[in-house]
């Protein structure tokens, strides 16, 4: 139901988003002229998803030297898409695949436990204009989508658990031109994202043995993209 409520509020923002650029007027209503951007690139995040660190320093860390810290880096990779609304005003679409993971060494070798999530999120943002560069500041909300992956040289399967919950961003984002279209990308981020607790294709939920392990987290981060508008 959640993702259903998600998918239709992002279907009627678009077709309201392309509506209000067809009736503001001419290109003064837009930023340098331009209607609408795509583009995309990667990021590095410092990320904290505190139950995790907890049941992987509970459960399978062998000894207090080689504890999980509480954030760690995380990888990310993203395409989004533009649409200015306004001079001062824009809206947008991203979607953003964020993994990382923990390497532990143990008497029998290197267990592995990696954790990913699938990120579209609809976003609103303030824009501010130079003379050719220009800054979006807001944020977005979205259905987050986790997986969770435990490699351990113990079992001879790997055991992988889902989950999905809501989560979001505020982000400042600056575009500085390279050419007529093409504009470089570089935005520093807050996200958190609730997804809860995870489980298996036979719906078994990861536990520590008392509690559910969620995959919630927070994290900060710095991105790095092309953009081109038309």
């Amino acid at each position: 139901m959640i993702r259903r409520i998600v998918y239709i509020v992002l279907f009627a923002t678009i077709c309201w988003g392309f509506a209000a650029a067809q009736t503001n007027g001419t290109s003064d209503q837009t930023v340098f002229g331009y209607r609408f951007g795509v583009g995309g690139g990667m990021g590095v995040s410092a990320i904290s998803i505190n139950d995790l660190t907890s049941y992987l320093n509970v459960i399978h860390v062998p000894d207090i030297i080689n504890r999980v810290s509480e954030f760690s880096a995380a990888v990310e990779f993203f395409g989004s898409f533009d649409l200015f609304l306004h001079t001062d005003y824009g809206a947008g679409l991203e979607y953003s695949y964020l993994l990382g993971s923990h390497t532990i060494e143990t008497g029998f070798g290197s267990n592995v436990f990696s954790y990913s999530y699938h990120m579209p999120l609809l976003l609103g943002h303030y824009i501010v204009a130079g003379s050719e560069y220009f800054f979006k500041f807001g944020g977005g909300i979205g259905y987050i989508l986790s997986r969770y992956k435990e490699d351990v040289t113990e079992f001879p399967e790997p055991l992988i658990y889902t989950g999905g919950g809501v989560g979001g961003k505020l982000q400042a984002v600056g575009h500085t031109p390279f050419g007529e279209s093409l504009f470089g990308y570089i935005g520093v981020e807050m996200r958190f994202a609730l997804p809860g607790s995870v489980t298996d294709d036979e719906g078994n939920t990861l536990t520590d043995g008392r509690e559910d392990v969620s995959l919630n987290f927070f994290s900060f981060g710095l991105k790095f993209g092309l953009m081109f508008y038309f």
